[in-house]
């Protein structure tokens, strides 16, 4: 990711991926659930991964990546990730980072959903 140096308010509303043979000023939403293909072997390519594309909008979507990209840009962050949810984002970070017999040290006034991963779901994990 190059570096660039406007303001935090530029970034926020200039960074945009490439634009469409449409050329549109803003970002399109792209309200799908899947890609089409060209045929049988863009398919089987696209979900052997040998191709980066979008498949279904539950993995990737153009959207989501935009957000990404403007989020990183503007944090001057390298990658990122878009979760639906809060408790996605918390679970995710969670269970990446603790193994079979972590302790985690936690105040009682947190977050419910996650005061219950902690007592519930991962002394279990």
């Amino acid at each position: 990711m190059k570096k660039n140096n406007n303001k935090f308010e530029t970034n926020a509303i200039r960074t945009q991926l490439k634009r469409s043979e449409n050329l549109e000023h803003s970002v399109p939403l792209y309200l799908t659930s899947s890609f089409v293909f060209e045929d049988a072997e863009d398919m089987r390519a696209s979900f052997a991964e040998e191709k980066d594309r979008n498949i279904y909008s539950r993995y990737s979507n153009p959207n989501s990546s935009e957000f990404i990209d403007k989020v990183c840009q503007m944090e001057g962050a390298e990658s990122g990730f878009a979760f639906a949810s809060g408790m996605a984002a918390v679970f995710s970070t969670l269970a990446a980072l603790l193994d079979s017999g972590d302790h985690v040290l936690s105040a009682r006034s947190i977050f419910g959903s996650t005061h219950s991963l902690f007592t519930n779901f991962f002394p279990k994990w």
